[in-house]
């Protein structure tokens, strides 16, 4: 599974020279096997954003947070991809990626509470408190971050 996006590939191949064929194709098969906690680590690490802001703004318990980054917690839930992607301020285009790598479903539009969270992702509302009052506000359940509960 491919987690750029056609266009970005399709900009790529323009200029891929027939003989360098197997390069490309070895590059973009390594980026599609990289583990959520990878995805992660290299999306703060070139955007420059601070650890413990992003675990901060997650409202995933710290403890359980930094598993999923330093790749101790594996198989971290779809809420808390979706909450670490917001506390990220990512698009929903990376949003989706960091789903996939996840092994995750990306964000659907047919799905109300999906489209719910689209919407605020791409009105830039990076506060999981906010989106969750959202959320809550049209009788769609909130994303599940805090220990207690498992989403």
């Amino acid at each position: 599974m491919n987690e750029k996006p056609t266009y970005e590939l399709d900009k790529i191949l323009s200029s891929v020279e027939p003989e360098h064929f197997n390069r490309y194709r070895n590059e973009e098969d390594t980026d599609s096997q990289i583990s959520v906690s990878e995805f992660f680590n290299r999306y703060i690490g070139s955007y420059g954003l601070q650890l413990s802001d992003v675990i901060r703004q997650s409202d995933i318990p710290a403890n359980y947070a930094y598993g999923i980054l330093n790749g101790n917690r594996t198989n971290p839930s779809r809420d808390r991809v979706i909450a670490l992607c917001i506390a990220c301020h990512m698009n929903l285009t990376d949003t989706n990626r960091a789903l996939k790598t996840a092994g995750l479903s990306p964000l659907y539009s047919k799905v109300s509470r999906d489209a719910a969270i689209i919407i605020m992702i791409n009105k830039c509302e990076y506060d999981i408190g906010i989106i969750n009052e959202f959320l809550y506000g049209h009788n769609l359940n909130i994303l599940s971050t805090s220990s207690n509960k498992e989403a």
